[in-house]
Protein backbone atom coordinates (compact mmCIF):
# COMPACT_ATOMS: atom_id res chain seq x y z
CA UNK A 1 0.00 0.00 0.00
CA UNK A 2 2.78 2.38 0.90
CA UNK A 3 4.28 1.76 -2.36
CA UNK A 4 1.24 2.77 -4.47
CA UNK A 5 1.88 5.57 -6.91
CA UNK A 6 -1.02 7.88 -6.68
CA UNK A 7 -0.04 9.23 -10.76
CA UNK A 8 -1.91 5.41 -11.83
CA UNK A 9 -5.40 7.07 -10.95
CA UNK A 10 -6.42 8.17 -14.21
CA UNK A 11 -8.97 10.56 -15.35
CA UNK A 12 -11.18 7.58 -15.84
CA UNK A 13 -10.96 6.84 -11.75
CA UNK A 14 -11.33 9.95 -11.16
CA UNK A 15 -14.99 10.45 -13.47
CA UNK A 16 -16.00 7.23 -11.70
CA UNK A 17 -15.56 8.65 -7.81
CA UNK A 18 -16.90 12.06 -8.34
CA UNK A 19 -20.37 10.34 -10.02
CA UNK A 20 -20.51 7.94 -7.13
CA UNK A 21 -20.45 11.17 -4.46
CA UNK A 22 -22.86 13.04 -6.43
CA UNK A 23 -25.73 10.33 -7.63
CA UNK A 24 -25.19 8.23 -4.29
CA UNK A 25 -25.28 5.31 -6.44
CA UNK A 26 -23.48 2.52 -8.29
CA UNK A 27 -25.56 1.40 -10.41
CA UNK A 28 -26.35 5.15 -11.25
CA UNK A 29 -23.01 5.86 -12.22
CA UNK A 30 -22.44 2.59 -14.16
CA UNK A 31 -25.27 3.90 -16.09
CA UNK A 32 -23.85 6.97 -16.53
CA UNK A 33 -20.57 6.20 -17.79
CA UNK A 34 -21.52 3.34 -19.69
CA UNK A 35 -19.91 0.10 -18.03
CA UNK A 36 -21.09 -2.84 -15.53
CA UNK A 37 -20.84 -2.22 -11.96
CA UNK A 38 -17.60 -4.79 -11.17
CA UNK A 39 -15.41 -2.01 -13.34
CA UNK A 40 -16.97 0.60 -11.16
CA UNK A 41 -16.84 -1.58 -8.11
CA UNK A 42 -12.80 -2.43 -8.90
CA UNK A 43 -11.75 1.31 -10.24
CA UNK A 44 -13.12 2.30 -6.19
CA UNK A 45 -11.64 -0.10 -4.90
CA UNK A 46 -8.07 1.04 -6.75
CA UNK A 47 -9.05 4.81 -5.32
CA UNK A 48 -9.53 2.97 -2.02
CA UNK A 49 -6.33 2.13 -1.74
CA UNK A 50 -4.19 4.69 -3.10
CA UNK A 51 -6.36 7.13 -0.99
CA UNK A 52 -6.38 5.14 2.16
CA UNK A 53 -10.01 5.50 2.94
CA UNK A 54 -12.78 3.74 2.57
CA UNK A 55 -14.51 6.55 1.05
CA UNK A 56 -17.80 5.30 0.44
CA UNK A 57 -20.13 3.32 3.36
CA UNK A 58 -23.76 2.02 3.20
CA UNK A 59 -26.75 4.47 3.97
CA UNK A 60 -29.78 2.39 3.10
CA UNK A 61 -30.39 1.10 0.15
CA UNK A 62 -27.56 3.62 -1.35
CA UNK A 63 -23.96 4.40 -0.27
CA UNK A 64 -22.83 7.81 0.96
CA UNK A 65 -19.31 9.14 0.91
CA UNK A 66 -16.78 9.69 3.38
CA UNK A 67 -15.68 12.51 5.42
CA UNK A 68 -12.42 12.40 3.17
CA UNK A 69 -14.46 11.72 -0.17
CA UNK A 70 -16.32 15.10 0.52
CA UNK A 71 -13.09 16.68 1.31
CA UNK A 72 -11.26 15.94 -1.64
CA UNK A 73 -14.48 16.04 -4.49
CA UNK A 74 -14.16 19.44 -5.24
CA UNK A 75 -10.56 19.09 -6.02
CA UNK A 76 -11.88 16.15 -8.44
CA UNK A 77 -13.95 17.96 -9.90
CA UNK A 78 -11.97 20.63 -10.96
CA UNK A 79 -9.54 18.00 -12.17
CA UNK A 80 -12.47 16.62 -14.40
CA UNK A 81 -13.62 19.95 -15.88
CA UNK A 82 -10.14 20.85 -16.67
CA UNK A 83 -9.40 17.24 -18.36
CA UNK A 84 -13.02 17.69 -20.09
CA UNK A 85 -12.21 21.20 -21.40
CA UNK A 86 -9.10 20.51 -23.16
CA UNK A 87 -11.04 18.82 -25.75
CA UNK A 88 -13.30 22.25 -28.03
CA UNK A 89 -13.99 22.03 -31.71
CA UNK A 90 -12.83 25.12 -33.70
CA UNK A 91 -15.20 25.57 -35.41
CA UNK A 92 -19.23 25.54 -34.81
CA UNK A 93 -22.03 25.37 -37.61
CA UNK A 94 -25.43 25.10 -35.73
CA UNK A 95 -27.21 24.62 -39.17
CA UNK A 96 -25.59 20.98 -39.13
CA UNK A 97 -26.09 20.08 -35.36
CA UNK A 98 -29.28 18.03 -34.64
CA UNK A 99 -29.05 17.64 -30.98
CA UNK A 100 -31.89 18.71 -28.59
CA UNK A 101 -31.06 22.42 -26.93
CA UNK A 102 -31.87 22.31 -23.31
CA UNK A 103 -32.02 24.80 -21.21
CA UNK A 104 -32.93 24.42 -17.57
CA UNK A 105 -35.22 27.36 -15.83
CA UNK A 106 -35.97 28.34 -12.14
CA UNK A 107 -39.29 30.08 -12.53
CA UNK A 108 -42.17 30.70 -15.56
CA UNK A 109 -41.08 34.39 -15.15
CA UNK A 110 -38.53 33.93 -18.14
CA UNK A 111 -41.11 32.52 -20.16
CA UNK A 112 -41.12 35.55 -22.59
CA UNK A 113 -37.44 35.25 -22.48
CA UNK A 114 -37.49 31.49 -23.45
CA UNK A 115 -39.95 32.38 -26.29
CA UNK A 116 -37.47 34.81 -28.18
CA UNK A 117 -34.46 32.21 -27.46
CA UNK A 118 -36.61 29.75 -29.76
CA UNK A 119 -37.56 32.16 -32.07
CA UNK A 120 -33.94 32.96 -32.60
CA UNK A 121 -32.82 28.74 -32.67
CA UNK A 122 -35.85 28.20 -35.41
CA UNK A 123 -34.33 30.93 -37.29
CA UNK A 124 -31.11 29.36 -37.60
CA UNK A 125 -32.35 25.96 -37.74
CA UNK A 126 -36.28 25.26 -38.74
CA UNK A 127 -35.96 21.27 -37.36
CA UNK A 128 -33.96 21.86 -33.65
CA UNK A 129 -35.85 20.83 -30.88
CA UNK A 130 -35.73 22.92 -27.93
CA UNK A 131 -36.66 21.44 -24.54
CA UNK A 132 -37.15 23.34 -21.03
CA UNK A 133 -37.07 22.04 -17.98
CA UNK A 134 -37.98 23.66 -14.67
CA UNK A 135 -35.36 23.31 -12.36
CA UNK A 136 -36.31 23.06 -8.52
CA UNK A 137 -34.69 23.70 -6.47
CA UNK A 138 -32.16 25.96 -7.31
CA UNK A 139 -29.38 23.61 -5.99
CA UNK A 140 -29.91 20.80 -8.21
CA UNK A 141 -27.87 22.87 -10.95
CA UNK A 142 -24.88 20.86 -10.33
CA UNK A 143 -26.49 16.77 -10.80
CA UNK A 144 -28.26 18.45 -14.18
CA UNK A 145 -25.68 19.52 -15.63
CA UNK A 146 -22.81 16.89 -14.43
CA UNK A 147 -25.02 14.78 -16.05
CA UNK A 148 -25.93 16.26 -19.42
CA UNK A 149 -29.39 16.59 -18.99
CA UNK A 150 -29.35 20.05 -19.85
CA UNK A 151 -26.98 22.34 -21.89
CA UNK A 152 -27.38 25.50 -19.64
CA UNK A 153 -28.98 26.82 -16.62
CA UNK A 154 -30.71 29.79 -15.29
CA UNK A 155 -31.12 30.01 -11.74
CA UNK A 156 -31.55 32.54 -8.75
CA UNK A 157 -28.12 34.28 -8.14
CA UNK A 158 -26.68 34.14 -4.90
CA UNK A 159 -26.21 30.22 -4.61
CA UNK A 160 -22.45 28.82 -4.35
CA UNK A 161 -21.10 27.24 -7.61
CA UNK A 162 -18.79 24.40 -7.34
CA UNK A 163 -15.59 24.12 -9.22
CA UNK A 164 -17.52 22.07 -11.97
CA UNK A 165 -19.52 24.83 -13.51
CA UNK A 166 -19.06 28.25 -14.43
CA UNK A 167 -21.44 31.45 -14.39
CA UNK A 168 -21.99 34.87 -15.42
CA UNK A 169 -24.75 37.71 -14.98
CA UNK A 170 -28.16 36.91 -17.09
CA UNK A 171 -30.18 39.81 -15.68
CA UNK A 172 -32.31 41.05 -13.09
CA UNK A 173 -36.07 41.06 -11.78
CA UNK A 174 -37.90 43.51 -9.10
CA UNK A 175 -41.21 42.00 -7.26
CA UNK A 176 -44.42 43.73 -7.52
CA UNK A 177 -47.98 43.24 -6.60
CA UNK A 178 -50.65 40.96 -9.37
CA UNK A 179 -54.70 41.60 -8.53
CA UNK A 180 -57.48 41.98 -10.19
CA UNK A 181 -58.09 45.28 -11.01
CA UNK A 182 -62.30 44.48 -11.14
CA UNK A 183 -62.26 43.21 -8.12
CA UNK A 184 -59.75 45.43 -5.81
CA UNK A 185 -57.34 48.53 -6.10
CA UNK A 186 -54.19 48.83 -6.07
CA UNK A 187 -52.05 48.01 -2.57
CA UNK A 188 -50.70 51.62 -1.48
CA UNK A 189 -49.49 51.36 2.07
CA UNK A 190 -47.96 48.49 4.18
CA UNK A 191 -51.01 48.04 6.46
CA UNK A 192 -53.48 47.35 3.15
CA UNK A 193 -50.46 45.01 2.30
CA UNK A 194 -50.79 43.31 5.64
CA UNK A 195 -54.42 43.59 5.62
CA UNK A 196 -54.55 41.85 2.06
CA UNK A 197 -55.18 37.79 1.49
CA UNK A 198 -52.17 36.68 -0.07
CA UNK A 199 -51.86 33.76 -2.37
CA UNK A 200 -48.43 31.80 -2.96
CA UNK A 201 -46.52 29.24 -4.61
CA UNK A 202 -45.81 26.22 -2.13
CA UNK A 203 -42.91 24.54 -3.81
CA UNK A 204 -43.15 22.12 -0.98
CA UNK A 205 -39.27 22.56 0.10
CA UNK A 206 -39.87 23.78 3.92
CA UNK A 207 -37.98 26.80 3.37
CA UNK A 208 -38.45 30.42 2.93
CA UNK A 209 -38.66 32.27 -0.23
CA UNK A 210 -37.08 35.90 -0.55
CA UNK A 211 -39.94 37.43 -0.20
CA UNK A 212 -41.38 35.86 2.94
CA UNK A 213 -37.86 36.63 4.41
CA UNK A 214 -38.41 40.04 2.96
CA UNK A 215 -41.49 40.49 4.73
CA UNK A 216 -40.58 38.94 8.48
CA UNK A 217 -37.73 41.59 8.53
CA UNK A 218 -39.78 43.89 8.26
CA UNK A 219 -41.88 42.72 11.10
CA UNK A 220 -45.02 42.34 8.95
CA UNK A 221 -47.61 39.50 9.06
CA UNK A 222 -49.64 38.30 6.37
CA UNK A 223 -52.49 36.05 5.74
CA UNK A 224 -52.37 33.60 3.47
CA UNK A 225 -55.79 32.59 2.23
CA UNK A 226 -54.37 30.62 -1.16
CA UNK A 227 -51.56 28.23 -1.77
CA UNK A 228 -51.13 27.48 -5.18
CA UNK A 229 -49.06 24.38 -6.90
CA UNK A 230 -47.74 26.12 -9.54
CA UNK A 231 -47.07 29.82 -10.76
CA UNK A 232 -49.70 29.90 -13.59
CA UNK A 233 -52.27 28.38 -11.22
CA UNK A 234 -51.76 31.16 -9.06
CA UNK A 235 -52.62 33.89 -11.45
CA UNK A 236 -55.67 32.01 -13.11
CA UNK A 237 -56.76 31.48 -9.23
CA UNK A 238 -56.59 35.05 -8.47
CA UNK A 239 -58.20 36.07 -11.22
CA UNK A 240 -62.15 37.46 -10.56
CA UNK A 241 -60.94 37.42 -6.27
CA UNK A 242 -59.49 40.27 -3.96
CA UNK A 243 -56.27 38.27 -3.30
CA UNK A 244 -53.27 39.36 -4.25
CA UNK A 245 -49.75 37.43 -5.21
CA UNK A 246 -46.20 39.08 -4.60
CA UNK A 247 -44.69 37.77 -7.96
CA UNK A 248 -41.59 38.69 -10.29
CA UNK A 249 -43.17 41.64 -12.41
CA UNK A 250 -42.00 39.55 -16.29
CA UNK A 251 -44.82 37.01 -15.11
CA UNK A 252 -46.77 40.20 -16.63
CA UNK A 253 -44.97 39.48 -20.07
CA UNK A 254 -46.63 36.33 -20.29
CA UNK A 255 -48.83 34.21 -17.69
CA UNK A 256 -50.15 36.99 -15.96
CA UNK A 257 -50.92 39.30 -18.76
CA UNK A 258 -54.50 39.52 -17.75
CA UNK A 259 -54.08 40.93 -14.25
CA UNK A 260 -53.14 44.39 -13.41
CA UNK A 261 -49.64 44.98 -11.32
CA UNK A 262 -48.43 47.90 -8.68
CA UNK A 263 -45.05 48.40 -6.79
CA UNK A 264 -44.90 47.00 -3.25
CA UNK A 265 -45.00 49.77 -0.87
CA UNK A 266 -42.36 47.70 0.97
CA UNK A 267 -38.49 47.31 0.19
CA UNK A 268 -38.39 44.04 -1.62
CA UNK A 269 -34.92 42.02 -2.93
CA UNK A 270 -34.22 42.37 -6.65
CA UNK A 271 -33.78 39.09 -7.85
CA UNK A 272 -30.79 38.68 -9.86
CA UNK A 273 -30.28 35.66 -12.34
CA UNK A 274 -27.12 33.85 -13.64
CA UNK A 275 -26.92 31.74 -16.65
CA UNK A 276 -24.86 28.30 -15.63
CA UNK A 277 -22.61 25.83 -17.97
CA UNK A 278 -20.45 22.87 -16.97
CA UNK A 279 -16.97 24.00 -17.19
CA UNK A 280 -16.05 20.88 -19.89
CA UNK A 281 -17.43 22.94 -21.99
CA UNK A 282 -16.10 26.02 -21.58
CA UNK A 283 -14.78 26.30 -24.52
CA UNK A 284 -16.95 24.26 -26.63
CA UNK A 285 -18.11 26.11 -30.15
CA UNK A 286 -21.70 24.66 -29.66
CA UNK A 287 -22.22 25.99 -25.57
CA UNK A 288 -20.38 29.04 -26.54
CA UNK A 289 -22.62 29.78 -29.59
CA UNK A 290 -25.84 28.80 -27.25
CA UNK A 291 -24.66 31.13 -24.11
CA UNK A 292 -24.17 34.09 -26.98
CA UNK A 293 -27.72 33.36 -28.42
CA UNK A 294 -29.47 33.61 -24.91
CA UNK A 295 -27.95 36.94 -23.95
CA UNK A 296 -28.57 38.47 -26.68
CA UNK A 297 -31.91 37.37 -26.54
CA UNK A 298 -32.01 38.57 -22.95
CA UNK A 299 -30.68 41.92 -23.82
CA UNK A 300 -33.10 42.64 -26.91
CA UNK A 301 -35.49 41.90 -24.24
CA UNK A 302 -34.92 44.49 -21.36
CA UNK A 303 -34.44 47.00 -24.37
CA UNK A 304 -37.72 45.94 -25.61
CA UNK A 305 -39.48 45.74 -22.35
Amino acid sequence: MDSFDLFKLDGHALRIFASVCETGSVSRTAEIVDLNQSTISHTLEKMRTALRDPLFVKSGRGITPTEKALAILPRVQKILSDIEGLVAPEKYDATFDFKPVVIAIPTPALHADMKRVHARLLEVEPSVTFELKRMAPSSAVSTLLSNDDADLAITVAGNRYPATLDHCRYGRDDFVIFYDPECRDPVATVEAYAEANHAVVGFGSGGKSVVERAIAEAGIKRKVSLVSPTTSMLGDLIKGTNIIATMPRQLANSIYRNLSFCAPPLKLPTLNYDLVWHRRYEHSGRNTWLRKLVLEARETGEQTG
